[in-house]
């Protein structure tokens, strides 16, 4: 018996579209907490974390967020919120 469909068709790529990098005064819509404003605010109190996670660089005067390492740092957050999806095919940060 020959199956008609691979692994790769059947799971589809479940994963958040994060921008490479940004800084905190063009904060993506899209991306939590979805405006400068409310992003220097998480950045303030979560300064340390996301130092610690490589999620936050500085070029000159601008803070930099570092997408592939924010989502990260997001999904290990992620705990806290009620209700936040985790994509099927990830796995839950250890708590």
């Amino acid at each position: 018996m020959r199956y008609a469909r691979t692994a790769r068709q059947v799971m589809p790529k479940l994963q958040m579209q994060i921008p490479h990098s940004w800084s905190i005064a063009r904060w993506p819509a899209d991306v939590y907490p979805g405006s400068p404003s409310r992003a220097r605010y998480v950045v303030r109190v979560h300064r340390n974390e996301l130092l610690q996670a490589d999620a936050l660089s500085r070029v000159g005067r601008d803070l930099i967020v570092l997408g592939q390492r924010y989502g990260r740092w997001l999904e290990k957050k992620s705990a806290n919120v009620p209700g936040y999806e985790i994509a099927a095919n990830r796995v839950p940060p250890p708590k």
